[in-house]
């Protein structure tokens, strides 16, 4: 489930519980009550189906009754952050405001009409009209509970807009005059997230541990113990000590001999995925145990997508776990010929848009494709050997030829590049890169057998080794991967297991 940002699991749950508290009720409102209660109670587990139909039959059956805003409400939260259907969003928006302008559930419609604006695109236009659609709800609807929401979302909009400090401005501001709601924990996370963006991380430590304070036992507490966790490795163990040691598990069975590593993923369930010559093997990471297996013929790369699907990429073909099959071919620029089938694809990854990008090895250049297979067009003209994306959806490019990493926009766009060597370094044989939910950039170089770490500004912060020989060397590194705290996980040829490292 996406919003956008790195608190979408937070504030989803939020916004699914921000429901009317029922109170004596006439006869007519007990059953569409009740209703909402079901569809509430679906939504929560999953049965997303089942949810849709109680909200619609309150809506077609009782339009007049004191939970249809609220049902409305529910479809366009399901419809932006789980179908991830702009129409639909906007249908169900544009309804509530027009029928029940003056309901309960009024101004939140503004701060989804924001938040779907934002999920359109990131131009100025899509940036302003956000805003506009934040700042409405304290004018038309001073002192609601929606109100710290559309704070915290203009925030997060001027985030992913890049305007940092302005956008640290709003969460402060949040967290000030609405020091008792839940918004303000979530502000002060993405607080600490803004400020070590502009490289402050001794400032963020601080603002993101007042979170397990303000809601302790929940899942924004939670969460800041993984953040700080992180910045505790990086800013305060390092340099002096080692940023990671290892811990002395492994995950899988040497026995198994995984051969062909495709690459290994944590997903946002927590679930450790291992991409290997037969399929993708999915593992518990705190047990290390094996818990399922998709099989597939020799996969030359896998991914999640914006569904939370296992996606795997097997020749010219992106395989679902439903067993939807999309085949990517570039149409000829000469009439009569026949499309280009892509073939040779060492990775691809999927924008919370549903776009996914497509490294085309034969092509050299980085490809937008559709969750169809559709191909769209050339992202960059970078021959990518990984692919990987940040908390903004700017995406990282390892190219193997040059040893060298590119980081893009998610339209595309060149931000910055990072050379072979640089200051404190040097690439020799980079084969996987990753980021941590703060955005720094981890570099797996295999004929090092290191792990470089680069602030979110991308400069060198510091650098893991392991001697030979020691407990937990990877001299053979393949694929790196990284959990919600930061834990890292490497599949080493040499172990035939994934090795963890905190």
């Amino acid at each position: 489930m996406k919003i956008f940002g790195m608190f979408s699991s937070v504030v989803a749950a939020l916004a699914l519980g921000s429901t009317l508290v029922a109170g004596q009720q006439p006869t007519s409102e007990e059953l569409p009550r009740r209703q909402y209660d079901s569809g509430v109670s679906f939504m929560q587990g999953g049965r997303y189906a089942e949810a849709l139909k109680d909200f619609q039959a309150i809506i077609d059956s009782f339009p007049r009754s004191q939970v249809a805003d609220d049902a409305l409400l529910q479809i366009a939260l399901y419809q932006l952050e789980i179908a991830h259907n702009s129409s639909a969003t906007q249908a169900a928006i544009d309804q509530l405001l027009k029928v029940y302008p003056d309901s309960n559930s009024a101004p939140m419609a503004y701060v989804v009409s924001g938040r779907l604006s934002m999920e359109k695109g990131r131009t100025p236009a899509d940036i302003d009209t956000a805003l506009a659609s934040f700042e409405r709800v304290p004018r038309l609807f001073p002192g609601n509970d929606a109100v710290p929401a559309a704070g915290f979302y203009a925030g997060e909009t001027l985030r992913l807009a890049r305007r940092t400090d302005e956008a640290l401005g709003r969460f402060r501001r949040v967290t000030a005059e609405y020091p008792n709601s839940s918004w303000a924990a979530i502000a002060n996370l993405a607080a600490g997230y803004c400020l070590v963006q502009g490289e402050r991380a001794a400032a963020a430590l601080p603002e993101i541990q007042r979170v397990r304070q303000q809601l302790p036992g929940s899942a924004a507490a939670s969460d800041a113990i993984n953040l700080n966790t992180i910045l505790y490795r990086l800013y305060v163990r390092a340099p002096g000590q080692p940023a990671y040691g290892f811990s002395g598990r492994i995950v899988g069975d040497e026995r198994a001999d995984y051969k062909d590593v495709a690459g290994v993923i944590v997903d946002a369930s927590g679930r450790l995925l291992l991409g290997h010559k037969s399929g993708i093997a999915v593992f518990d990471p705190k047990a290390g145990a094996l818990k399922s297996t998709v099989t597939a013929n020799e996969p030359s790369a896998f991914f999640i997508d914006e569904k939370g699907r296992i996606i795997v990429v097997r020749n010219d073909v992106m395989i679902a776990e439903k067993a939807e099959t999309a085949s990517i071919a570039i149409p000829s620029p000469e009439p009569g010929k026949n499309p280009r089938l892509v073939d040779e694809i060492p990775s691809a990854v999927a924008l919370s848009s549903g776009l996914r990008l497509v490294a085309d090895k034969k092509g050299k250049n980085v490809l937008r494709v559709g969750p169809d297979g559709r191909y769209i067009g050339v992202f960059t003209a970078v021959n990518a050997e990984r692919l990987a994306l940040n908390r903004l959806e700017d995406v990282g490019i390892l190219e193997k030829d040059t040893k060298s990493i590119t980081i893009t926009d998610r339209d595309g766009k060149v931000l910055t590049k990072i050379p072979a060597k640089g200051t404190g370094y040097q690439f020799n044989e980079p084969v996987d890169l990753t980021f941590d939910q703060l955005g720094h950039l981890y570099v797996l170089d295999r004929n090092a057998a290191s792990v470089l770490v680069f602030s979110p500004k991308y400069k060198l912060i510091t650098t893991f080794t392991i001697p030979e020989k020691s407990p937990g060397a990877f001299s053979r590194a393949r694929s790196l991967a990284l959990d919600a705290a930061g834990r890292m996980y490497i599949f080493d040829e040499r172990a035939k297991r994934i090795q963890v490292y905190q």
